[in-house]
């Protein structure tokens, strides 16, 4: 038995790397769970608010302090659209199309300024800005829209009239308005028939992160199995080198019997 003495180090340290291994899956598999409850908590957020009666944004949003459990429920604002504010948010492609959403102040009766996405607009053939900027009548009206929490800034400036992001505060910073910072709204009607594309609802799906974390802990029980065949066939012919009546066993694959058969039948 003096092979087992000889190798046992060798061993160990195969062990600890194999240990390593599965460690850095565990964490890998942790990540992907920890991905997969992030979108599942989003689907319940679209699940509990979207399609929910709308309310007036007075009576349900407190500016100072959003709550984004709120998010994607449906309100209605009274007022008017600031159209000499109206902006373009860059780089916003859509099934694969590249292309703006148009976002413009509105103004509450009750002097309060949201932020509303009113939808897409393809970009032009030159890939440059929409050839054609529909924009809103400025009359007095009730909209309905949807809660979105305001984007953070990306620190990048844009061209006169488009933006970055969906950013009440670069927004400000462009015309002098102070809009409701915590959140914007997104338009839930076409304003006409040649307004900007409404965007559709989110799809609601979780993606493929269970079976990726599924897979990383099987990635690490298959390092040790791995590590365990190698133990065992090294055993085995260090053995047999130092027995020469020890001979490795086979296993028997199907069809070996009736291989054997057949050959009892030509001798």
């Amino acid at each position: 038995m003096n092979y087992l003495k000889e190798s046992w180090l060798r061993w160990v340290g195969w062990l600890v790397l194999a240990s390593l291994f599965a460690v850095a899956c565990v964490f890998l598999s942790q990540w992907q769970f920890a991905r997969r409850g992030e979108a599942v908590a989003k689907i319940d957020l679209v699940l509990a608010n979207y399609d929910r009666e709308a309310v007036p944004v007075e009576e349900l949003v407190d500016p100072a302090n959003f709550d984004p459990a709120l998010e994607w429920r449906p309100v209605q604002l009274r007022g008017s659209f600031v159209t000499d504010a109206a902006h373009l948010v860059r780089n916003r492609p859509l099934n694969g199309q590249p292309g703006f959403l148009q976002v413009i102040p509105f103004k509450l009766s009750s002097g309060a300024i949201v932020l509303v996405e009113t939808g897409w607009l393809p970009t032009s053939s030159d890939l440059g800005v929409p050839n054609s900027i529909p924009l809103p009548g400025n009359n007095e009206q009730t909209i309905t829209a949807r809660i979105r929490p305001s984007e953070p800034e990306l620190g990048r400036d844009a061209p006169t009239g488009q933006l970055a992001t969906i950013s009440p505060k670069a927004l400000a910073d462009k015309t002098g308005l102070e809009p409701v910072q915590s959140f914007y709204v997104r338009l839930t009607k076409q304003y006409s028939e040649s307004a900007p594309k409404l965007l559709l609802k989110p799809e609601l799906t979780e993606g493929n992160h269970l079976s990726y974390a599924l897979q990383w802990i099987l990635f690490a029980l298959m390092g040790f199995a791995a590590l365990i065949w190698a133990i065992r066939q090294e055993m085995l012919f260090k053995r047999a080198a130092a027995d020469p009546n020890f001979v490795v066993k086979k296993k028997r694959r199907l069809g070996d019997s009736d291989k054997e058969y057949e050959d009892s039948l030509t001798q």
